[in-house]
């Protein structure tokens, strides 16, 4: 008690105290800067002869952010306690033989972290990307190293440990393949139908924007009772291939009703 009524005693106290704050500040300093020179560094600069995807971008910048803060996190935390005079030596002891015992008995969080990180290094998906995990589908809303953030289209955010990865479907890498299947009837001229046909690849090759490639007439697919089918294909944007079908379908329905091509007619047994 004789020393804490002492004047050294306080001037130190306040020494550290002064010191500590100087240190958490350049700490927050320091994790700003290094976010800003992260963001920087990622993003993509007019003639640049190495450039990044955008979206691979955005994780990479995510990921390393993240380990950045927790390495600033502890260096600060280490250089406080010295200025309290804690010893830290035995702290980062106890801290090693914790996380020892932890690793053998957390066999589930080190698959977690292994295979987050193959998921990164191979970029099977990114932020912003559509996949589908296991029974799971949605828009990737943020990944790390143990756990993947996907939000599906009913606005529920799924939380999914990498290590339970099994197979990844990504929607949203290179062309996707629109297809529409025509029925026409028996009766109807078929060269009077592919001409229509074509004429409706033409347009939508010409009018929709998320066609990459085509339309095609591939031809007659299948026969059926009281149809003859015929596909159609086009390469599409990522995620648009919808759009691209239901175009295809409504100018088809238009040109068949004006050319009046007669519809397949279902024959029902009784």
């Amino acid at each position: 008690m004789e020393q804490l009524l002492t004047p050294d005693f306080w001037l130190n106290a306040t020494v550290s105290l002064i010191r500590a704050v100087i240190i958490l500040c350049g700490g927050y300093l320091l994790l700003r800067i290094t976010n800003m020179l992260v963001d920087q560094f990622f993003v993509p600069r007019p003639g640049a002869t190495m450039y990044i995807d955008e979206k691979r971008a955005r994780t990479l910048s995510s990921l390393l952010r993240s380990v950045i803060r927790y390495i600033i996190y502890f260096i600060v935390a280490v250089m406080v306690l010295r200025e309290f005079k804690v010893d830290t030596t035995s702290v980062l002891a106890g801290a090693s033989i914790i996380g020892l015992a932890v690793g053998f008995g957390a066999q589930s969080l080190v698959k977690d972290f292994m295979t987050g990180f193959f998921i990164i290094l191979e970029d099977q998906y990114g932020v912003g990307d559509y996949v589908v995990l296991g029974d799971m589908a949605g828009t990737v809303e943020e990944m790390g190293f143990r756990v993947t953030k996907l939000r599906d289209g009913n606005g529920i955010l799924h939380i999914i440990p990498n290590g339970s990865v099994l197979r990844v479907s990504n929607h949203t890498r290179g062309q996707m393949l629109a297809t529409v299947n025509v029925p026409v009837s028996y009766e109807a001229d078929l060269d009077q139908v592919f001409a229509l046909l074509e004429e409706v690849c033409t347009t939508i090759g010409d009018t929709v924007p998320e066609v990459l490639d085509g339309p095609r007439v591939v031809g007659v697919v299948d026969f059926k009772p009281g149809e003859v089918v015929i596909r159609i294909t086009a390469k599409s944007m990522p995620l648009q291939q919808t759009k691209v079908e239901t175009a295809l379908r409504r100018l088809v329905r238009e040109k068949f009703a004006a050319a009046r091509i007669p519809p397949p007619q279902l024959k029902i047994s009784v």
